[in-house]
């Protein structure tokens, strides 16, 4: 089974909380997703979006709770057995940072911010790269069709989140508690950091994991049939025949306007994912 991805995006943004539309910089307050709910992924193609609060004593939504607080919305990993492997934390109080309009050759993030990509199918939002440069940093889009970079993505401070995004470049992974979700890489993603989630998602180039704790839940792989990793953890992911598959070389960074045709093409047999044991070093740290 795998994510929707486009049906999943679609709950996932409630009406009223969008950007406000205004440009990268501006200091926006408005969330752009639907605090007080979470996303859970792994048990259901299609996820289930529910309330948290008081009332709910879930192991979702205590887990929700504790890591995100209140005024968060979060996205609840799930394993082959249903139980939590991870959440990702989207908080209300954070500085968002909206990219609209004319798009922009390159983009960071700081501390504690979220770069907003808006929903509008107009071709690359950012053009080249895009570095997270501080802890808690996050790039949120509206979907792998319409919110675009052209270039890389680079992770250079921990607990960084990249969400709903096509990255026309590679993913390369340093430090520690990174989140990826809904996102399609058409690059290489290397993961060198322990404790990586990717969820729902597609890679079409190589992948190497040389972290500890890896989570791979429902995504798709293009460049690579079997995985294996130190505490790797593995719930619904797939690999496509690399012949029915367009090659992820012709279509890079100048192509980041057009929409993704390889996310639905080949053949899927499950991925082949081996847990090597190894130190914990940190599961469960949030």
């Amino acid at each position: 089974m795998r994510i929707t991805i486009g049906s999943v995006l679609l709950l996932a943004l409630a009406p009223g909380c969008t950007p406000d539309g205004g440009t990268r910089g501006n200091g926006a307050s408005t969330s752009p997703y639907p605090l007080g709910q979470a996303l859970v992924i792994g048990e259901s193609p299609e996820g289930q979006l529910m309330a948290v609060d008081g009332s709910c004593g879930t192991e979702v939504c205590t887990s929700v709770r504790e890591r995100c607080g209140d005024a968060a919305y979060a996205e609840v990993v799930l394993g082959s057995e249903g139980q939590v492997l991870d959440v990702l934390c989207f908080r209300g109080n954070a500085q968002f940072e909206p990219i609209a309009g004319e798009p922009v050759e390159t983009a960071s993030a700081g501390n504690n911010t979220v770069l907003v990509l808006d929903a509008s199918d107009d071709g690359a939002d950012v053009t080249g790269d895009v570095v997270l440069a501080g802890n808690n940093a996050v790039i949120y889009g509206q979907g792998p069709t319409v919110s675009r970079i052209g270039g890389d993505v680079r992770i250079e401070k921990n607990n960084a989140v990249v969400r709903g995004v096509r990255i026309g470049g590679d993913v390369r992974i340093d430090k520690n508690n990174a989140q990826l979700s809904f996102v399609e890489i058409l690059g290489d993603l290397t993961i060198t950091g322990n404790n990586t989630t990717l969820v729902g998602s597609s890679v079409h180039g190589k992948v190497v994991l040389e972290g500890v704790n890896t989570v791979l839940v429902q995504n798709r792989f293009f460049g690579v049939s079997a995985l294996a990793g130190k505490n790797l953890e593995c719930n619904g992911n797939v690999t496509v025949s690399a012949a029915e598959a367009a090659p992820a070389s012709d279509a890079g960074a100048s192509d980041a306007g057009a929409a993704p045709e390889a996310s639905d093409a080949g053949v899927e047999t499950p991925l082949v994912c081996q847990g090597v044991k190894g130190s914990p070093n940190g599961r469960g740290r949030r």
